[in-house]
């Protein structure tokens, strides 16, 4: 399984998937391919988000943008069965004083004229976070994917149980 960057605007590539998706699969039925997608990307991206917010608090600045460093899900990447890490800005995080909007800004400072003032200076903080955890979550791949599959699982088993067949 390798895993390439969405770096330089070059699109993700995830080989090895068809492994996992022969792994998820074996689940039952009533549980949604998106649901089984989505609780495996949010365990997988825990230490990319992790370190991107680490990343985010050394430089200056309030400490606003590593606060609103999550996962988090778009209409497309629902259809896409999976989901993006980076800095919010709608929910709970849509409000100026909380949102990471200018994520793009700080990342990519010397490419973004800022409201036609002038440019920034790059401080990347995100492109060096995938570069120092890519190798642990290819290491991990395999084990969060079991991880997934235990708690699915256990919780299919216990609506089960719970509701019976026909009340799912």
């Amino acid at each position: 399984m390798a895993l390439y960057s969405n770096v330089n605007r070059k699109k993700t590539e995830v080989l090895g998937v068809q492994e996992l998706e022969n792994m998820f699969k074996t689940l039952p039925k009533q549980l949604s391919q998106d649901k089984i997608w989505n609780t495996f990307w949010r365990e997988q991206s825990k230490p990319l988000v992790k370190q991107a917010a680490q990343n985010a608090n050394k430089l200056d600045g309030t400490g606003q943008l590593a606060k609103s460093i999550k996962y988090f899900r778009t209409r497309y990447s629902k259809k896409a069965h999976g989901g993006l890490v980076g800095p919010r800005t709608k929910g709970a995080f849509a409000d100026k004083e909380k949102s990471g909007y200018y994520g793009a800004w700080v990342e990519y400072g010397s490419e973004v004229k800022f409201g036609g003032l002038g440019y920034g200076k790059d401080q990347p903080y995100f492109e060096t976070a995938f570069n120092q955890t890519k190798n642990i979550i290819m290491a991990n791949s395999l084990k969060n994917a079991n991880k997934t599959m235990d708690k699915l699982i256990k919780s299919h088993t216990k609506r089960t149980n719970k509701y019976g067949i026909l009340g799912r």
